[in-house]
């Protein structure tokens, strides 16, 4: 059975923004009603379903994009998405507690880099990619 990747990942993302001083929003969808001004930064994990590897194991992308501040203000949301960055693409995730990742795949981690956005917000985008242990 695939690992409950997003699940792990938000709760993990964070506690850590939480331990580091963030106060940030974490969920796994991008909400449909979004509202300005936004009253904190939001992170916002999702995973694409990737390959099944072998019995126990999946390869899975993750894409997380951080929004907030403004378009004419962007640092504050760019030094948000670099941290969110070094999270996401530490070769000791696997050795986080409950954590489903095996493998942290270095060729797959990819930016942050800003993305055009509609709306009057700073808006950071980056991959990362795992192998993802599920179970039997």
């Amino acid at each position: 059975m695939p690992p409950e990747l997003v699940t792990w990942l938000m709760r993990y993302v964070s506690d850590a923004a939480a331990a580091d001083g963030f106060d940030v929003d974490v969920v796994g969808a991008e909400p449909e009603d979004l509202a300005l001004p936004m009253p904190r930064p939001l992170i916002v994990i999702r995973i694409d379903p990737g390959s099944r590897l072998d019995w126990t194991t999946f390869d899975r992308s993750v894409g997380a994009a951080v929004f907030g501040g403004s378009k004419a203000a962007p640092t504050p949301i760019v030094d948000l998405a670099l941290w969110l960055a070094s999270v996401l693409f530490d070769d000791e995730l696997p050795l986080a507690a409950g954590s489903p990742i095996a493998r942290v795949d270095f060729d797959g981690c990819n930016g942050p880099y800003a993305v055009p956005e509609e709306l009057d917000v700073a808006r950071q985008y980056m991959t990362a990619q795992y192998v993802a242990a599920g179970s039997w």
